[in-house]
């Protein structure tokens, strides 16, 4: 990567110019909200320049719906600079406290304020004096009075730790100069198992004139990082579950170099074709877990009926068939402030049983729950008069070797548990058959 001819004091001040110069002229896209020029793509807007006519688009192109638009200050719209939309799948429930770095004119803060509820509460968070002014008028013309706007740098967030249930974040982390440094004040803010929905724009090998100029910084194209790198980064930092989720605009600068001033870097439309194919905006998401000493606070009990959607839902989580109402007297949980976070169940068949359905939510991973649920099953098939367990995986199999179970081949499963659904099911014909004997 090229290095850049100025320091990070002066990305810092760039980017705080550009941004308080936008307010006045008001953008489409995160992608160089004061650049001279306009280039429409597909549908969306991805110069700065933008006519009163496209004031909008991208955050239409982005996901965000037209009631969820039609609530809000049109201000927060025009004045809306992000790449995706971070809360269209986040799941931000009442009485939770958001978290939105560089939160801008305030239209994710809001929409999360909307979600929250009057019993949550949504922090806004940007470094430009005059974008918390106009995100205060914006949600004093809304209405809304579970938001507040504070002044400050994602590096150094004036935010008490773990105070948060979730960070979002709207293409701004790529123009921080020190994205170690935000993605541990992410962690630091969470609680543990709080959780993150960023949308940012990442970027593969760009050419070394883009990567050393001071106008593509502020176009958030010169301090965006590899999608890997970004990964490896929130991982760094202490999230767990960390994966990318979707992508929006790839490819995005087509022809022209889309948020560069025509004299920022040589010939524009030349790094536009090199740089082709190898810009895009993705959503990230993460959890932040518990700490080991939560791990005595869980026990482990039968699963009853109301237990049955959160079961549901940690096997959608893990990506388990979740056909397990049938069998839910067969089924453990384990439960932490009487809320379930892991699950095992199991099919019986005279002496055989099937092993099935362990999962353990992100944020209680690695606190040795999957062994404990485990071996409370096996307590309770000896208990049924069940010698030989089975189960099939893709995934823990050196696990289920440390259990005692051993790979075989499945016409040495018995009939009636190749029968079962698991054993038919679709998801399952790679996996590895396993079996222990109990007795």
């Amino acid at each position: 990567m090229g290095k850049p001819e100025f320091d990070d004091k002066e990305i810092k001040s760039a980017v705080k110019k550009r941004y308080a110069a936008a307010i006045a002229r008001p953008s489409t896209s995160c992608c160089g909200p004061a650049a001279p020029q306009l280039v429409q793509i597909g549908g969306s807007c991805c110069g700065p320049a933008a006519s009163t006519a496209m004031k909008g688009t991208m955050v239409k192109t982005a996901g965000y719906g037209e009631d969820e638009l039609g609530r809000l200050p049109s201000d927060a719209v025009q004045n809306a600079f992000g790449c995706g939309n971070p809360l269209a799948f986040a799941g931000v429930r009442p009485v939770e406290v958001v978290l939105d770095i560089g939160s801008g004119a305030g239209i994710d803060c809001l929409i999360a304020a909307e979600k929250t509820g009057p019993t949550g509460r949504v922090i806004g968070l940007d470094m430009t004096r005059e974008m918390i002014e106009r995100a205060r008028q914006n949600a004093r013309e809304a209405g809304v009075t579970n938001v507040e706007f504070r002044l400050g740098e994602a590096e150094k967030m004036p935010v008490e730790d773990s105070s948060v249930d979730w960070v979002i974040s709207n293409c701004v982390i790529n123009l921080s100069p020190d994205k170690p440094a935000v993605f541990r004040e992410i962690v630091r803010v969470l609680r543990p198992g709080g959780r993150i929905s960023i949308s940012d724009i990442v970027a593969e090998k760009l050419p070394a004139a883009i990567r050393q100029s001071r106008d593509a910084w502020t176009g958030c194209l010169a301090g965006a990082i590899s999608e890997a790198e970004y990964l490896a980064g929130l991982e760094k930092a202490g999230l767990r579950g960390v994966r990318a989720t979707s992508r929006l605009l790839k490819g995005l600068f087509g022809s022209s170099a889309c948020g560069l001033g025509p004299d920022c870097c040589g010939d524009a439309s030349a790094l536009a074709l090199a740089a082709a194919g190898k810009i895009w905006s993705a959503r990230f998401e993460g959890v932040k877990p518990h700490p080991a000493s939560v791990g005595a606070e869980v026990v482990i009990e039968q699963a009853w009926a109301e237990d049955l959607q959160v079961i549901q839902a940690l096997l959608v989580e893990a990506e388990l068939p979740e056909d397990i109402a049938a069998h839910l007297d067969h089924s453990l949980v384990a439960r932490h402030d009487r809320l379930a976070v892991g699950c095992i169940g199991m099919e019986v068949h005279g002496r055989d049983a099937l092993f099935r359905s362990l999962a353990v939510t992100t944020a209680y991973r690695g606190l040795g729950l999957a062994r404990r649920l485990y071996e409370r099953l096996v307590e309770r098939a000896r208990a049924k008069g069940v010698e030989r367990a089975y189960l099939l995986t893709t995934t823990i199999e050196p696990l289920a070797e440390s259990w005692g179970f051993r790979r075989i081949d499945r016409t040495q499963v018995p009939e009636a548990i190749r029968d079962t659904s698991e054993f038919r099911g679709a998801c399952c014909a790679l996996a590895v058959a396993m079996r222990r004997d109990l007795g």
